[in-house]
């Protein structure tokens, strides 16, 4: 994958009244910054201290500071994530797993703890593609490690819990628009209050096209395609909105999305240097929650949720226009009770089920007109869990968790994890976390043929199980200087991978052996003066799998972030650092590389809002990722 020599620049101009998130935060000492409450790890609010796992967590204030677009890039924030682009999605590598074409599907995307995976390929979509919008999110949560034990499937390698603003945050109106490089123009609105009644409302609305860049593909040149330079093919556009309610103890919940993406790499076969290749993605949620206080040691959640996806792919053949379709659909509820009336224990049970009624993929030539795929499928599943969070002594604390869930066509699985936290002293912590996780085959693995032309199914897939092992060290060196370390060994029986089959070329997906994985992450956040914020951290990561190391995993990954003012002006900058190991493609190797963005920030006197000036890849490198099945480019 190739991508430009300059990645783009950005001109922002927001207008607020009043501004959202109020005040800056980043001259708050780093101890109170290190206090942030997240409810992704435990399923309920505590400190980041007490969470059992090493929580990341990116603010609205980095959002901006650093000039940030998507979820995927905020990500980035957390030691061993990458993110590759085939200039159609965005993919999420973890801990040195980002298998080309697995759609994100061992990751769990929340919003406010609600599930906003695709349905049918279970994808958990990062970039534009994403039915989240970067300004709505007020908190960005990563959760690491197996997380099955509370939330069930697909959440192998972690969670992203995006905490979406509140009316009462807001208390206002907040415009804003963007012009970058590639043609993009982008116009936000996002409003909320909170009435005297206790009224709290939010809606968000965003919108976006642009015309993309002309990447230049080697692989393509030749007669009647020149150089190899895609003109015009690269194009975007979005549309997003949202809306949340609360009425008392009641939330009610909105969410829609499109996207469409033309895409110039001319995937599976298709035809090179014309347009009409392109990939949809839409999506509804509906979202109605009630949380109360039942007693002084009671309290209960109550949650249902319906949501519908579609994909549809276009592809241009010399003789035929191909399309791909999947829809799904799906409704269900959950129910937890916390009780506190145990000295010293949090005890949570939680039941939940959902019911999928519609799992559909199709695949068609329109001209003429004929059908390799009409596939149609059903599916739900059952969760029970329960959950213990247990301070031993003032010093100790057990989180201790086991679920269990009914996948249909895949039986019981249970799924348990043990966590320890030991706080030394003020300044020092250690956890140790165990756990297991699963991830049964998406719709599309396990049913997906186009009519044995290049692709058949495999009914006989059955589900990955993880075993993970972690140790987490924190530590305040100094007032204003955290140091951080991990150790981790995971486990992936039943790995689900996509390959050829020799005895027809087909692709499939298949269960491999196991696939096996070690690495170490060092980190530190400082705060250099009152106003200055510099975060870094480092990974090395080795995995093995049939004895072979796996494509797009890159043994080192090393960034730096740094947070301030700009030499005494009213300017704030923000600068990042990445630097990602060489990595194995499906037929080769692409170089390490490193690249850096710059974002200027000024908020306007008064009330007026505030500009934001950005440059990406500060060196001008050319870089490359490595691509999924199905691209002639490796």
């Amino acid at each position: 994958m190739n991508f430009g020599r300059w990645g783009w620049a950005m001109l922002m101009l927001s207008v607020s009244h009043p501004a959202v998130a109020g005040s800056n935060t980043y001259p708050l000492p780093l101890e109170q910054l290190l206090q942030v409450e997240v409810s992704g790890a435990s399923r309920f609010s505590q400190p980041l201290s007490e969470a059992p796992a090493a929580v990341t967590v990116v603010s609205a204030e980095d959002v901006r500071g650093y000039g940030i677009r998507t979820l995927g890039e905020a990500l980035q924030f957390a030691p061993g994530v990458f993110v590759t682009d085939d200039r159609d999605y965005l993919y999420l590598g973890i801990r040195g797993l980002n298998r080309p074409g697995d759609y994100n599907s061992r990751i769990l995307l929340l919003a406010d703890g609600a599930m906003r995976n695709d349905l049918v390929y279970n994808q958990a979509m990062v970039g534009n593609e994403s039915p989240l919008e970067i300004d709505w999110i007020k908190q960005l949560e990563f959760v690491p490690g197996p997380a099955s034990a509370l939330y069930g499937g697909n959440a192998l390698f972690g969670i992203v819990n995006a905490v979406l603003w509140s009316g009462a945050d807001i208390d206002g109106t907040r415009v804003s628009g963007a012009v970058e490089s590639g043609g993009r123009v982008r116009v936000g609105f996002l409003s909320g209050g909170r009435g005297e009644a206790g009224v709290d409302w939010v809606a968000g609305l965003v919108t976006s096209e642009s015309h993309g860049f002309n990447p230049r593909f080697p692989e393509f040149a030749g007669p009647g395609t020149g150089d190899g330079t895609a003109r015009n093919l690269d194009g975007e556009r979005y549309l997003k909105a949202f809306a949340k309610l609360n009425i008392d103890a009641w939330q009610l919940g909105f969410s829609a999305a499109s996207r469409r993406k033309n895409v110039p790499t001319a995937y599976y076969g298709t035809l090179f240097g014309v347009p009409g290749n392109y990939t949809e993605d839409q999506s509804v949620y509906l979202d109605a929650s009630r949380s109360r206080v039942i007693a002084p040691e009671w309290s209960d959640y109550l949650h249902f949720h319906s949501g519908a996806t579609s994909f549809t792919g276009q592809y241009v053949y010399p003789t035929t226009l191909n399309r791909d379709e999947a829809r799904g659909l799906e409704w269900g509820g959950d129910y937890r009770l916390a009780y506190t009336g145990l000295a010293r224990h949090r005890v949570m049970i939680g039941l939940d089920a959902t019911v999928q009624p519609r799992l559909d993929q199709r695949n068609l030539d329109l001209s003429p007109r004929f059908a390799y795929l009409d596939d149609h499928h059903r599916s739900g599943r059952l969760g029970l869990f329960i959950q213990d969070q247990w301070r031993l002594t003032p010093g100790w604390i057990a989180n201790l968790g086991i679920r269990a869930d009914r996948v249909k066509d895949f039986g019981a699985i249970a799924s348990p994890r043990v966590a320890l936290i030991r706080e030394i002293d003020a300044t020092t912590e250690i956890k140790a976390i165990h756990g297991r996780a699963f991830r049964v085959p998406n719709a599309y693995e396990h049913y997906y043929n186009d009519g044995n032309v290049t692709q058949k199914a495999n009914p006989d897939l059955k589900a990955e199980r993880m075993i993970s092992s972690e140790i987490v060290a924190s530590h305040m060196l100094l007032p204003d200087v955290r140091i951080g370390a991990s150790a981790y060994r995971y486990r992936i029986e039943r790995f689900i991978d996509l390959i050829t089959d020799p005895t027809d070329g087909l692709a499939t997906f298949v269960n491999r052996n196991a696939l096996v994985a070690r690495g170490i992450e060092l980190q530190t956040d400082a705060m250099l003066g009152r106003f200055l914020r510099v975060r870094g951290n480092v990974a090395w990561q080795r995995l093995s799998n049939d004895g072979v190391e796996p494509v797009n995993s890159p043994h080192r990954l090393a960034k730096l972030f740094v947070d301030g003012p700009l030499f005494g002006t009213p300017w704030r900058a923000g600068l990042s650092l990445q630097w990602i190991d060489r990595r194995n493609t499906l037929a080769d190797a692409v170089p390490g590389h490193g690249s850096g963005n710059l974002t200027l920030n000024r908020r306007l006197p008064g009330n007026a809002g505030e500009i934001s000036v950005g440059v990406r890849n500060l060196a001008g490198k050319r870089y490359f990722d490595p691509t999924p099945f199905g691209l002639t480019q490796d």
